[in-house]
C-alpha cells in the first residue's frame, strides 16, 4: 500500500492541546479521520494528480479495469431489469384496479357464475404477472435486493392461493346458494322452493361442509405464514399512492379473524343438524329486547317466547310479558347499586332488569339462576336475543305483514305520529304500552300472533325474496340486533369467536366499548343520535385518549301524563348511566358531563369510567347533552397500533370520528364492531 506521510505542523499553528510529553498532536478533518481508520493516510494537501499516478501503477490499472465492468454492470443491470421492473410495477397497478373493481361488484350480486368468471380472469393475469416477475430472476440472485425479490414470490404464492381458497368456498355453498340468497349456480333440485324445503335440505347435508373446510383452513394457514414472513418495516409506507404498511396490518388482522372463524366455526357446522332437530326435537327460548328503551345488552327485556324445531320444522310455542315471569318471581333481591343510585323507585331486583352487564353471556347467566327457581332452564338448546331492529328489517324484506286476527299488520313505512319512525315501531308500542281507560289482562297478547305470521311468512319465502331476506338475518346478527347463547359449552364457545353472542372481548390492542342504560326515560332511544369525536395522541407511557360524546335529541317530548292517555315514546328528560370499558390499567384524567362522580374499577377484565345524567342535568327533547372523557391507555404507541371499538348490541349507528394528534384521519357510522390500525 502506498503510504502517504502527514505534514507536521507546528504547536502555533494547532489548536490542540499539548499532550503530557509536550508533543502536539495535530488537529485532523473529519474525512482524514475516516481514512486513517480505513488503513489510509492522506495528506491534507493531496492532489488529483497523485490518483493519476496510483492509476498508472499495475495495482491501479487493476482498479481501473474493476470499476469500469462494475460501471458496465450496473448500466446493463438499469437497461435489463429497472425496465421491465417499472413495466411491471405499472401493470401490477393496473391488474389491481382493474379486477379488485370487478371482483367486488361479482361478489356484491351475489351471483356464483359472475365470481368465478372474475376469479377466472384475476387467475390468468397473476399467471401473467408471475411470468414477467421471473424475467427478473437475476435480482433473486443479488445480495439485499434478492430479499425484496423474494417477497414478490411470496406475493404471487399468496394470490395463487388466495383464488383457490376462493374457489373452496364457491363449490362448497353452490348446493346451498338458494338458502343463502345467491344465484348463477347450478340449480339445485334438492333446494326446493320454500325456505321450510331449503332448512329440510340444509338439514340432510350440511356436513358435506366439513372436508370442504379442512382444505380451506390449509390453506389459509399457508397464506398466513407466507403473510408473516414478509417483513413489511423494511417498506416505505407508501408506493405509488398505496398505503403499503397500512394495507398489510389490515390484511394480516383479517386473516387471523379468518383463521379463527374457519378454526372456532367448525362446531357450530359440525352441529347445525344436531341445532336443527334432526335426531329429537329441540328447545328455544326466546328473549326480546326493545332497544328504543336502551339497556346495557341492548334493550329492556319486555317479553319472551319459546321454538321448537324438529327436523328442521319450526313451531312456536308460548309467548308472555316478561311482567308475567316477574310476578311469578315476586323477587325479594334488593336492587344492586346502579338501580339503586340512578333508576327510579325500584327496591328489588326484577328478572327484566337483570341484563345490568355489557356481557351478553354474563346478563343471561344471572337471569337464567333466578329464572331457574320458578321454571326449568335445563331443557333449553339455546337462547336466541333479539330486538325491534330484527322484526324490522324481516318486515321491510316483505312490504307488510298481517298479525292475524284483529291485530292488523306491520309496515316500515314512516309514521308522522313519531317524527318519522318506521309504522311498525309505533303499532307495537301502541300495543303493548298505551295507556287503556280498562283493565287489559293481555297486553301483549300480540306476541304470540306475531310470532306465527312472521315464521309463516318466512317459511313461505319464494327464491325471489331470499337475498334479501339473507342480508335482513345476517345485517341483524352483524349489527348486534340478534344474538345467541348455548348452554352447550362447546357451542357458546364457538359463538363468542363468531362474535355473536353479545360478549365483551378481549382482543389484542387498544380496547373501547361505550356502554348506555335507559333509567326511566319511555322509548326516547328511538329518537337520540349520537356522535363521537376520538382524539388519540401518543404518549411514552401509553396512548392518550379524548372522548367527545354528543347526545342530541332534536325532536318535541311526548305527552307521558297518563291520564291523558296518550302513548309516551319521547320522555321530556332523559336518564341515562353510561360507562366506558377500556384496557385493564387505563388511568382517568377528566370526565365531565356527568351529575356523579364515581371512582374507576375493574370489571370483565376492563378498567371502566362511568356516569350519570339524568337528575340534576337531564338531556331534554330537543336539546343535546355532552360528555368529555380523557384517559391513558397502557397499550403503547407503535407501527402496527390497532384500536378495537365494540358497538353496544341495540344501539342506532354512532357518527364516529377519529383524529390522531388533533388531524382527522376516519370518519365512519359505528353500525358494528370495528377495529382500527393506525401506525402511532
Amino acid at each position: 500500500m502506498t503510504e502517504i506521510v502527514l505534514k507536521p505542523i507546528s504547536q502555533k499553528e494547532s489548536s490542540s492541546a499539548p499532550n503530557q510529553d509536550n508533543t502536539v498532536q495535530p488537529t485532523l478533518s473529519p474525512k482524514t479521520k475516516k481514512g486513517l481508520k480505513f488503513g489510509f493516510k492522506f495528506k491534507p494537501n493531496f492532489k488529483l494528480s497523485n490518483l493519476k499516478s496510483f492509476f498508472k501503477t499495475k495495482k491501479g490499472k487493476t482498479v481501473l479495469i474493476i470499476l469500469s465492468v462494475a460501471t458496465f454492470l450496473l448500466i446493463l443491470t438499469g437497461i435489463t431489469l429497472v425496465g421491465p421492473a417499472l413495466n411491471l410495477a405499472s401493470k401490477a397497478k393496473e391488474i389491481k384496479n382493474v379486477r379488485s373493481t370487478s371482483l367486488r361488484q361479482a361478489v356484491a350480486s351475489k351471483n356464483i357464475k359472475k365470481v368465478r368468471e372474475e376469479l377466472e380472469l384475476t387467475k390468468k393475469d397473476l399467471q401473467d404477472l408471475n411470468s414477467q416477475y421471473e424475467s427478473l430472476s437475476l435480482w433473486g440472485k443479488l445480495p439485499v435486493i434478492k430479499n425484496y425479490y423474494q417477497d414478490g414470490q411470496r406475493l404471487f404464492e399468496i394470490g395463487n392461493l388466495g383464488i383457490e381458497s376462493a374457489n373452496i368456498v364457491l363449490e362448497s355453498v353452490e348446493p346451498y346458494q338458494d338458502f343463502l340468497g345467491l344465484s348463477g349456480g347450478e340449480e339445485s333440485s334438492e333446494s326446493g322452493k320454500t325456505t321450510e324445503d331449503r332448512i329440510n335440505f340444509l338439514t340432510e347435508s350440511v356436513e358435506g361442509l366439513v372436508p370442504y373446510l379442512n382444505d380451506l383452513q390449509q390453506k389459509v394457514e399457508r397464506i398466513d405464514q407466507l403473510t408473516k414472513e414478509i417483513d413489511i418495516e423494511k417498506y416505505p409506507d407508501q408506493i405509488s399512492g398505496i398505503s403499503l404498511k397500512e394495507s398489510y396490518y389490515t390484511a394480516s388482522s383479517s386473516l387471523d379473524t379468518i383463521l379463527n372463524l374457519i378454526k372456532d366455526g367448525r362446531p357450530l357446522i359440525e352441529k347445525t343438524s344436531w341445532l336443527l332437530g334432526k335426531d329429537e326435537p329441540r328447545q328455544y327460548f326466546m328473549l326480546f329486547q326493545n332497544n328504543a328503551e336502551l339497556r346495557p345488552t341492548g334493550g329492556f327485556w319486555t317479553a319472551y317466547g319459546t321454538l321448537e324445531i324438529d327436523n328442521g320444522k319450526i313451531k312456536p310455542l308460548i309467548s308472555d310479558d316478561i311482567y308475567h315471569l316477574d310476578s311469578l318471581f315476586q323477587s325479594s333481591i334488593p336492587s344492586p347499586r346502579p338501580i339503586m343510585e340512578y333508576h327510579i323507585n325500584v327496591p328489588y331486583w326484577n328478572l327484566r332488569d337483570m341484563n345490568l352487564s355489557p356481557d351478553l353471556p354474563t346478563s343471561l347467566e344471572t337471569f337464567l339462576e333466578n329464572y331457574g327457581t320458578i321454571a326449568s332452564t335445563d331443557k333449553y338448546d339455546a337462547f336466541i336475543i333479539l330486538d325491534t331492529q330484527v322484526l324490522l328489517n324481516i318486515v321491510e324484506v316483505f312490504g307488510k305483514i298481517g298479525l292475524g286476527g284483529d291485530w292488523g299488520e306491520l309496515t316500515t313505512e314512516p309514521d308522522d305520529r313519531c317524527y318519522g319512525c318506521p309504522n311498525a315501531f309505533y303499532y307495537l308500542e301502541h300495543l303493548a304500552d298505551k295507556p287503556r281507560s280498562t283493565l287489559v289482562s293481555d297486553r301483549k297478547g300480540f306476541l304470540g300472533p306475531m310470532m306465527q305470521s312472521i315464521l309463516a311468512n318466512v317459511m313461505a319465502a319464494p327464491k325471489e325474496k331470499m337475498p334479501a331476506l339473507a342480508d335482513a338475518f345476517l345485517t341483524s346478527i352483524k349489527n348486534k340486533n340478534l344474538m345467541f347463547y348455548f348452554q352447550d359449552e362447546e357451542l357458546q364457545k364457538t359463538a363468542v369467536s363468531l362474535n355473536i353472542a353479545g360478549s365483551i372481548n378481549n382482543p389484542e390492542g387498544d380496547y373501547l366499548h361505550l356502554n348506555d342504560a335507559n333509567f326511566a326515560a319511555a322509548k326516547t332511544n328511538m329518537f337520540i343520535d349520537q356522535s363521537i369525536e376520538h382524539e388519540i395522541t401518543p404518549q411514552e407511557d401509553g396512548v392518550k385518549h379524548k372522548l367527545t360524546i354528543v347526545y342530541d335529541n332534536p325532536h318535541p317530548a311526548s305527552n307521558c301524563n297518563l291520564e291523558a292517555g296518550q302513548l309516551c315514546l319521547n320522555a321530556p328528560k332523559y336518564r341515562n348511566w353510561f360507562r366506558l370499558y377500556t384496557p385493564l390499567g387505563s388511568t382517568l384524567q377528566k370526565l365531565t358531563g356527568s351529575e356523579v362522580q364515581v371512582d374507576p374499577y375493574e370489571e370483565l377484565e376492563k378498567t371502566v369510567f362511568e356516569g350519570f345524567y339524568g337528575d340534576k342535568y337531564p338531556l331534554y327533547a330537543e336539546s343535546q347533552n355532552r360528555v368529555s372523557v380523557e384517559y391513558t391507555s397502557p397499550v403503547k404507541p407503535s407501527a402496527d397500533y390497532t384500536l378495537t371499538i365494540q358497538k353496544q348490541p341495540g344501539s342506532k349507528p354512532i357518527d364516529y370520528k377519529i383524529l390522531v394528534n388533533k388531524q382527522e384521519i376516519e370518519s365512519f357510522m359505528l353500525d358494528s364492531d370495528k377495529t382500527l390500525h393506525i401506525k402511532l
